[in-house]
């Protein structure tokens, strides 16, 4: 501890062992570690990437629902056309049937 509060202002310690790595270093009165491992780190980025990959696949996921419901009938126009084809179909019907029934007694 002695030895890090006599390095010089600005100055770090770095040490390197295997896959595992430190820095100390002093700012102020204040002492400053990071330390960092090689498989953490492969590990941090696959999980990035993993994330980002989610991310666009959830983009994706938006805008083919957006698509799908700008391309989606509206069932309220459905029901009232054929509501109104159905009305069409029996007023059409009852003029057949009634003029046959009126034409054929005679």
């Amino acid at each position: 501890m002695d030895s890090l509060l006599k390095l010089p202002a600005g100055a770090s310690y770095h040490k390197r062992s295997g896959q595992a790595g430190a820095e100390v270093s002093l700012r102020g009165d204040t002492i400053f570690v990071t330390a960092t491992c090689d498989s953490l780190q492969r590990e941090v980025e696959y999980y990035e990437e993993q994330y980002q990959a989610t991310l666009e696949a959830l983009d994706n996921l938006k805008e083919s629902v957006q698509t799908e419901r700008e391309h989606r009938s509206n069932p309220i126009k459905i029901a009232l056309a054929a509501f109104i084809a159905g009305l069409f179909v029996g007023v059409l019907s009852t003029i057949i049937i009634l003029s046959k029934s009126r034409y054929g007694k005679k």
